[in-house]
């Protein structure tokens, strides 16, 4: 093999690696993403419940 050819394909393997390290991470910020979204939303649900048992203690206005 010469030694265009290995250079070309050190290359081509650094930037696999790189590739396969962005994709890596961009699936880490999404999950986080999704997490985050799932708190929101269990947040909310839980003042609903704690409104809801409010108004069926006679407790609320």
């Amino acid at each position: 093999m010469s030694l265009g050819a290995t250079d070309s394909s050190r290359s081509a393997n650094r930037r696999i690696d790189s590739l396969s390290r962005e994709r890596e991470s961009i699936s880490r910020i999404l999950t986080q993403a999704g997490l985050d979204r799932i708190e929101q939303d269990i947040e909310m649900l839980k003042k609903k419940l704690d409104s809801i048992e409010e108004l069926l203690s006679g407790r609320s206005n």
